[in-house]
């Protein structure tokens, strides 16, 4: 940013002046930026939720013997199969 004398000397030499130019003169020259303050303090944590219910184990399609780890068993695995079988080749279901 120009300073104010160096806007003057712009402006005695016949140099067009730009807005820009005209608003430093006008706003003045700024300072330089202070340093920035302390951080704030912190609040307090809350207090530590309850541990929640454990899920139905096998009930559910996504752990034990109905599949585990949200895997499909093996007969829905191969109702699936055929269904997709059945809409990739629908001439054979007739």
């Amino acid at each position: 940013m120009a300073t104010k004398e160096e806007l003057k000397e712009m402006f005695s030499t016949g140099k067009v002046p730009t807005g820009d130019d005209f608003s430093l003169l006008i706003d003045g020259v700024e300072g330089p930026q202070g340093e920035q303050g302390p951080q704030g303090a912190t609040g307090p944590k809350g207090a530590k939720g309850d541990k929640g219910d454990p899920g139905a184990d096998g009930k559910d399609g996504t752990n034990g013997k109905d599949g585990a780890d949200g895997f499909p068993t093996e007969e829905q695995w191969n109702a699936l199969v055929a269904r997709v079988e059945a809409l990739e080749n629908p001439s054979e279901g007739e």
